[in-house]
């Protein structure tokens, strides 16, 4: 059991639980590896092993010496016998020497002493506010400080900091997997954050100047609607919403959760037939709707379902319902509130949502996403990225798409962090102008999204902007770049899918220390380092067995954001998820300092004259040849007598010709690259179109372009 055996000791505000009995090393020097640690789990750290314990974090101590001569102190110590700890951190020194955690663990090591990775894993954000080292007071947390701190084997003689790292990942995700029973669901933590902020900033609504809205109004609305929720749909599990990004939207989310209902939001920039796929594969007979969003897009909700009209339902409801619902919002006991709402029945394993898949490779698959996954994804972003419940959240992600539902919808709500929406993504002026409005502080979106703020946006909009995570698809570097040259802030890399809930990694920004340091967190190229309870394994895709260190396989990750399982399909459920790992279809391996770096999704390779291309790769070189960062071209693959397959190449003609390139010379670039003959396309398989096909969650839609490139290519023979 991955509870069983666990010590519970308190130091003042922090409650600490050990998943393994703490032994000792013995009287020789031990060197204890620590991801993140403040001062008081230090203490808890030597009260545990009944033993002083030296600690030496380069990013906090020893500011006179050199990374060199913290090393040899280090060694000092652990040859004197005693019991040293060091942070698992990658530094720069002041004169820009790099010391990753992979040069410098080897020669501490290479003493032949015990190397013990210990994990800390806190269970609602991190004390370390700024840097490491920086002790953020009780009085600001919203939930009870409690954390997790996890001991691993010794491993003797030289150590990796790979492999150290990856036994972080592994403890980590051991405690996650352990509390994850334990937690309470989305819905019971915003009734106690929404009382605890009552008057404070909850919703931002970019789109209406009434938007702005308190946690007590907001907790307010939602009770007020999920007592007609309850009236109106009374035997119904499921529950369609057709709303924009927006506070709308978030309060029937939130109203639906309260009561016990699952919400299935619905994507509005798919076709009526793709939506009337998804709602074919689940219960639903009513879908929630405002009448202003449905003039804007019209919906037609099919045999045998009807459509909900807020306006014509919460909206006359009486005073006397109002004046209920704000009592039991303010002054209802919270044991009799959630009792009469039934949300203290709810259990980390129940059903929160179902978010059907992009369909960027074919038919959207319903994923189950329980109340458990989504709150462990959010203790894991909270944790592992500084966020705190004093930043602003840019919310203009859509709640269909998982990461605007989890982490711009749910974690504000469970963190007590005020969030701006905007329904549009696309709308980049009017998104700067809200963020400089709000001063938003954490902004999520994707590339293509960032693109449109790169074209419409002011210079100073994102001045407040401290943690801009770009996920869904690749984030090129030259784009990245671009961007923080105009607005000042570099967007980083993160990575997950709608199976994970769906973030499982991130980069985060590098650190300028007190003392002239830099602590390295970036990995441009990557998608950063696994979050707090996240794992991963590299697999081949043909074997199923580990890859050799350092070369690209099928990337599996395991953590309490695995999702249930695909809805009405335990076949497909059980191809991809094998002893708690989702097979992810990407294809990586996972560099020295740690950071996932993604080859190309098993989807997106051709198989040509017996080789594997990678048409991802070959679109982003085609990319890297052009003097802007638009999205001007994308890289799909047909039938071909002779290779099996071969690369073809659909491009917008008129951006082309904008930048002064034509074919030949953007051939001859890409071929100067000096990259295998097999994944150059002929001048003839590039295919002029319109518009490269885009998904409303900013993906590439991958079979769209697949079925274009076979139209094209078959019509020019």
């Amino acid at each position: 059991m991955l509870d069983s055996g666990w010590k519970r000791l308190h130091w003042g505000d922090t409650r600490i639980h050990l998943l393994e009995p703490m032994e000792q090393p013995g009287p020789c020097g031990a060197l204890l590896v620590v991801d993140r640690v403040t001062p008081a789990e230090r203490c808890l750290l030597e009260a545990c092993y009944k033993r002083s314990i030296s600690w030496f974090a380069a990013s906090e101590e020893g500011a006179d010496l050199s990374l060199p001569d913290w090393v040899a102190k280090v060694r000092h110590y652990l040859k004197c016998g005693l019991l040293v700890a060091v942070s698992a951190e990658d530094l720069q020194d002041s004169d820009g020497t790099p010391w990753p955690m992979h040069q410098w663990l080897p020669e501490i090591s290479a003493g032949g002493y015990p190397v013990v990775p210990v994990s800390v894993f806190p269970h609602w954000g991190h004390s370390q506010e700024g840097g490491p080292g920086r002790w953020v007071p009780r009085r600001t947390q919203l939930h009870e400080k409690r954390v997790d701190i996890v001991v691993g084997e010794p491993v003797v003689g030289p150590a990796t900091g790979k492999n150290i790292r990856l036994q972080h990942d592994l403890l980590a995700t051991r405690a996650s997997l352990a509390r994850k029973r334990h937690n309470l669901t989305p819905p019971r933590l915003f009734l106690r954050v929404a009382r605890r902020k009552w008057a404070e900033s909850c919703f931002l609504d970019g789109a209406v100047a009434t938007g702005e809205m308190t946690f007590g109004r907001a907790l307010t609305a939602s009770l007020l609607m999920a007592d007609v929720f309850k009236n109106l749909l009374p035997n119904e599990e499921m529950v369609g919403v057709w709303m924009p990004t927006g506070t709308g939207g978030a309060l029937v989310n939130t109203a639906l959760a309260l009561c016990g209902r699952v919400a299935i939001n619905l994507n509005y920039t798919a076709s009526q037939a793709v939506n009337d796929a998804c709602l074919s594969q689940t219960s639903v007979k009513t879908i929630i709707t405002a009448r202003r969003f449905l003039n804007r897009l019209s919906f037609e909700p099919g045999s045998g379902r009807k459509l909900l009209i807020l306006e014509d339902t919460v909206g006359k409801a009486t005073g006397f319902a109002k004046a209920r619902a704000y009592f039991r919002a303010r002054f209802l006991p919270l044991g009799m509130l959630e009792s009469w709402l039934g949300c203290n029945a709810q259990q980390p394993d129940d059903l929160a949502t179902i978010v059907f898949s992009s369909g960027s490779t074919g038919a959207p698959k319903g994923v189950e996403l329980t109340h458990g996954n989504i709150v462990a994804n959010i203790q894991s972003l909270i944790a592992y990225g500084d966020i705190f419940p004093e930043d602003r959240m840019l919310g203009v992600l859509p709640f269909f798409h998982s990461f605007g539902y989890t982490i711009t919808l749910w974690a504000p709500l469970c963190q007590g962090i005020s969030v701006a929406y905007y329904p549009d993504p696309r709308q980049g002026r009017d998104i700067g102008a809200l963020c400089r409005r709000h001063a938003s502080t954490v902004m999520l979106s994707t590339a293509t999204f960032l693109r449109f703020c790169l074209k419409r946006a002011e210079v100073g909009d994102f001045d407040s902007v401290r943690l801009l995570v770009c996920g869904a698809e690749k984030l090129p570097v030259p784009l990245a770049r671009e961007f923080s040259e105009r607005f000042g802030v570099l967007p980083i890399e993160g990575y997950g899918c709608t199976e994970l809930s769906p973030v499982s990694n991130i980069n985060l920004p590098d650190l300028v220390l007190a003392n002239g340091r830099k602590l390295l967190r970036n990995q441009p190229g990557s998608v950063g380092r696994m979050v707090s309870g996240c794992t991963c394994r590299i697999l081949d895709p043909d074997t199923g067995l580990p890859m050799p260190d350092g070369m690209p396989g099928m990337i599996h990750i395991a953590g309490a954001n695995v999702m249930r399982g695909y809805l009405g399909q335990p076949g497909k459920t059980a191809e991809v998820v094998h002893e708690g790992y989702y097979r992810t279809g990407d294809i990586g391996y996972v560099d020295e300092r740690g950071h996932i770096v993604i080859t190309g999704r098993l989807s997106r390779f051709a198989k040509s004259g017996g080789e594997m291309v990678p048409l991802e790769r070959i679109e982003q070189m085609l990319h890297e040849e052009l003097p802007s960062t638009d999205r001007v071209c994308g890289v799909s693959c047909v039938p071909d007598q002779t290779r099996g397959e071969r690369v073809v190449v659909l491009f917008v003609p008129e951006a082309l010709a904008e930048y002064g390139i034509d074919i030949k010379t953007w051939l001859k670039r890409l071929s100067a690259r000096g990259i295998p003959p097999l994944w150059i396309p002929s001048e003839r398989d590039f295919l002029p179109v319109p518009e490269i096909p885009i998904l409303g969650s900013g993906k590439l839609d991958l079979q769209q372009l697949a079925q274009m490139a076979r139209t094209l290519a078959g019509s020019n023979g």
